[in-house]
């Protein structure tokens, strides 16, 4: 028979010393708890959002025609025209703020909400428009006392009508 050239028994030589894991199978449960945490947050901070009560759009008007008061001229013209266009575009999302005055007039004319309160709010959009384009001097506490009295109809009608049907 043929023998081998080493003729030395096998030896063994012990078991190996462990390999380590790789990165994601070391930490896959701290990254799992991370995903867990960060989706926690994401949704308490959706049901704090939407549990939190809006401030309603008139306060939002009041304040800012507060800060028009303390400003002079066109500035507070400017201010006090957007924000009216705002609350009316808080009020009802078909009266959107970039709207013209004119295509203003014509989308309010259908809505009931608007209908009491049309008058005062023409009236101070248009002259807030005449001191605009045609520098025209406006009296700051006659546009916002027309701003507040077409506020307040509308706010009225708003509990009369209800929500605005979409």
């Amino acid at each position: 028979m043929l023998l081998a050239i080493d003729e030395a028994p096998v030896v063994l030589l012990g078991p190996k010393p462990p390999i380590a894991p790789g990165g994601w199978e070391a930490l896959w449960p701290v990254a799992v708890l991370a995903f867990v945490v960060i989706g926690g947050i994401i949704i308490a901070s959706l049901r704090w959002r939407r549990l939190r009560p809006a401030q309603p759009a008139i306060i939002e008007l009041e304040k800012a025609l507060r800060r028009a008061e303390s400003l002079a001229g066109a500035t507070a013209t400017g201010e006090v025209t957007s924000a009216l266009r705002a609350y009316l575009a808080a009020v009802d999302e078909r009266v959107a703020a970039s709207l013209s005055t004119e295509e203003l007039t014509a989308r309010i004319s259908g809505l009931p909400v608007f209908l009491p309160a049309r008058q005062p709010l023409l009236a101070a959009l248009r002259s807030a428009d005449a001191a605009k384009f045609a520098s025209t001097p406006v009296e700051l506490p006659l546009l916002l006392a027309g701003v507040r009295e077409a506020a307040q109809r509308i706010e009225d009608a708003r509990r009369t009508f209800g929500p605005p049907r979409r």
